[in-house]
């Protein structure tokens, strides 16, 4: 899938759930439930058993229907067995060039993680197709507005404690976010509540286009 297509997937919507989970048991649902919902790509992470043998699974099964990538992917070894399992983009928590070498090599959209100013600078100037500000929630938009004064040109997708009601704000700064407990809530998951999944996605779809005036 050419890298393009694969951003456009990434920043429309925009929102991209961060899945972190102790089984693999009960991801196809939950990954239908957010597509349901008008997802689009989906963050699995490195500390999920068997991550990468998950993600090869269901980017068969979710073909044409939903783009997975993989987070917390902090080393060389990592980003090669996820990119070698299907991962159609990569996320990193902090500045990680070896990680962003591979994204490169293999021409798929590299979310390097920051959070210090110099952070931010160095992974947008490694040539991060984004920049994950992490964790948001420790400083909110006011952080992200300062940020932007002497780094005008950065692409950023915060993620870390984002709610539905930061979402509005939120998207007259970013190019996306990735949204955790707020929306892959974890009640829905153990009671297997995927209508209630979907309902709630689409509350978070609704609010990135409406923060983006769309």
């Amino acid at each position: 899938m050419k890298k393009q297509h694969v951003i456009k997937s990434l920043t429309d919507p925009g929102v991209v759930p961060v899945v972190r989970l102790n089984s693999g048991e009960k991801l196809p649902p939950l990954l239908e439930a957010l597509a349901d919902g008008g997802i689009r790509a989906v963050e699995l992470t490195m500390t999920i058993p068997g991550a990468t043998t998950l993600l090869r699974e269901n980017c068969r099964r979710f073909e044409g229907t939903l783009l997975l990538g993989m987070g917390t992917v902090t080393d060389r070894a990592a980003a090669m067995a996820s990119l070698e399992a299907g991962a159609q983009f990569l996320v990193s928590p902090f500045p990680v060039p070896e990680v962003l070498e591979e994204a490169k090599r293999a021409d798929v959209p590299m979310i390097a993680g920051a959070f210090s100013p110099w952070e931010v600078f160095q992974a947008d100037r490694l040539g991060a197709d984004f920049v994950k500000v992490f964790p948001f929630n420790c400083f909110g938009l006011t952080y992200l507005r300062d940020l932007q004064g002497p780094l005008p040109g950065v692409k950023f997708f915060p993620t870390g404690g984002i709610t539905l009601a930061d979402i509005p704000s939120l998207f007259r700064l970013v190019a996306g976010c990735g949204v955790g407990g707020a929306l892959v809530r974890q009640e829905f998951i153990r009671d297997g509540r995927w209508k209630e999944l979907t309902a709630l996605a689409e509350q978070f779809v609704a609010a990135a286009r409406q923060g983006r005036g769309a």
